[in-house]
C-alpha cells in the first residue's frame, strides 16, 4: 500500500512542498501525494490574467532569487526558457504623492517572472513535483482523523478523499482556522493549533487594472512601478505591465496594475465595480500628474487575505506534526513574498519527509 499525503492548496507554498515529496527526492518510492485546489488553477496570489493578446499579473508582480536553494532550483532544474528580468527600477511616493527615486540597493536586486506570466512557475513546480494528483476547484471543508491515526478529507459537496497518513494545509490562516475549527480535532491539541495560527493578521487589496492605447507618460523612462513607502495614500503600488517581456503586445501602449492600500481596499471592498474602477482611476491620474485617455479596457480583483502583516506562532504549530499535521504558507513568514512561500514550502516538505522516514524506520 502506497504511503499517502495530502496538501491542501496549490499555491506556490503547497506547491514547494509538492516538489520537495517528488519521488526521486524521498526514501519511500511509494509516496503518494495529492494535491486540492479550490480554484481553477495553481500559483494562488502569483497569477496571471490574459485578455485582448495581454498578460498581466494582478497579484505578486515579480519574486526574488535570494537562497543558493531558490537558485538552483529555477536555474537548474525548472525550464528558464521563458524566465526574464524587469529591468526598469521602483521609485517611491508618500502620502503627498511626491514621487520620488528608489534606493539603489533595492533596485539592484534582480526582479524575476517569466513571459508567459507569474503563474508559469506555478505550473512549472507541478510539472516538476508530480504529485499522484491534483485536483482543481474541489474545495476541502475538514479533516477527519480516522480511529487509525490517517487523515480523511471531506469537502463542501460532500465528497470524501484518503486516508492519508499526513496532511499538508497551505491556506492563509483565517481559512485553515475555518478548516480546522468544523474538523473536531482533540482537545489536547486542536484548539492550540487554532491558536497558533490566530496570530497571523491579513490585510486586503484590491487590484484595478488599466490599458491604454498609447503609452502612459512615467516620471521617468527608467521607471517600472512606483512604491507607496509611508503606507498613507490610497495607491499602495502602480507598476507598468508593459515593462515585462512578453506580457504587452505592441499595439497596446501600456497597462497599469495599481494595488489599492488596505484602508481604501476596505473603504471600497462592497462597492460598485465601476466606480471602484472610476475612483482607482482618478487616483491614478492624479499620482502621475497627467491627463490620461479613457482606457480602453479595464477589470479588477479583490484579494480578501492579499497581505500578511504578522506571522502565524510557527513554533507551536510544529505540535500538530506529530500528528501529521503540517503548515506552509506566507502567513507563517509574515510577508507575502512568493520566494518566501516558496522556501516554507520547500521547508515543510523536508520536514515532512522527515517525519514519514523516522515512522517508517520506527
Amino acid at each position: 500500500m502506497p504511503t499517502r499525503v495530502a496538501i491542501i492548496g496549490a499555491g506556490i507554498a503547497g506547491l514547494g512542498a509538492a516538489y520537495a515529496l517528488r519521488p526521486n527526492n524521498v526514501t519511500d518510492a511509494n509516496l503518494h501525494v495529492e494535491v486540492f485546489e479550490k480554484s481553477r488553477g495553481y500559483g494562488g496570489r502569483a497569477t496571471t490574467r490574459r485578455r485582448h493578446g495581454a498578460r498581466y499579473d494582478h497579484g505578486a508582480n515579480y519574486f526574488k532569487i535570494d537562497s543558493d536553494r531558490l537558485q538552483a532550483l529555477i536555474h537548474d532544474v525548472l525550464p528558464t526558457d521563458e524566465l526574464t528580468t524587469i529591468d526598469g527600477e521602483i521609485w517611491t511616493f508618500e502620502a503627498d504623492g511626491r514621487i520620488q527615486p528608489g534606493d539603489p540597493g533595492h533596485n539592484q536586486s534582480t526582479k524575476w517572472t517569466y513571459r508567459m506570466g507569474i503563474s508559469y512557475l506555478g505550473k512549472l513546480l507541478a510539472d516538476a513535483a508530480q504529485p499522484h494528483a491534483i485536483h482543481t476547484q474541489v474545495r476541502i471543508q475538514r479533516i477527519h482523523r480516522l480511529d487509525s491515526g490517517a487523515w480523511r478529507l471531506e469537502t463542501t459537496e460532500g465528497a470524501s478523499y484518503g486516508p492519508f497518513e499526513a496532511v499538508v494545509l497551505t491556506p492563509p490562516s483565517p481559512q485553515s482556522i475555518d478548516l480546522l475549527e468544523a474538523s473536531d480535532l482533540p482537545e489536547a491539541w486542536g484548539p492550540a493549533l487554532v491558536e497558533a495560527l490566530g496570530h497571523a493578521q491579513y490585510q486586503p487589496q484590491y487590484a484595478l487594472m488599466y490599458a491604454f492605447d498609447a503609452p502612459v507618460p512615467r516620471p521617468e523612462r527608467k521607471v517600472y512601478a512606483l512604491l507607496n513607502l509611508d503606507r498613507a495614500h490610497p495607491i499602495a503600488w502602480l507598476g507598468f505591465e508593459e515593462d515585462k517581456p512578453g506580457h504587452v503586445p505592441e499595439a497596446l501602449g501600456s497597462l497599469l496594475v495599481a494595488q489599492m492600500s488596505p484602508a481604501w481596499t476596505k473603504a471600497h471592498y462592497d462597492s460598485d465595480r465601476e466606480d471602484v474602477l472610476q475612483e482607482g482611476l482618478r487616483l491614478v491620474t492624479a499620482l502621475l500628474g497627467t491627463d490620461l485617455p479613457a482606457p480602453v479596457w479595464t477589470d479588477a480583483q479583490r484579494w480578501r487575505y492579499a497581505l500578511p502583516t504578522q506571522a502565524a506562532d510557527v513554533e507551536a504549530l510544529q505540535q500538530g506534526q506529530a500528528h501529521g499535521v503540517f503548515f506552509a504558507g506566507d502567513g507563517l513568514v509574515g510577508k507575502g513574498r512568493v520566494h518566501q512561500a516558496l522556501e516554507s514550502g520547500l521547508d515543510t516538505g523536508a520536514a515532512l519527509s522527515g517525519w514519514l522516514r523516522s515512522r517508517s524506520s520506527a
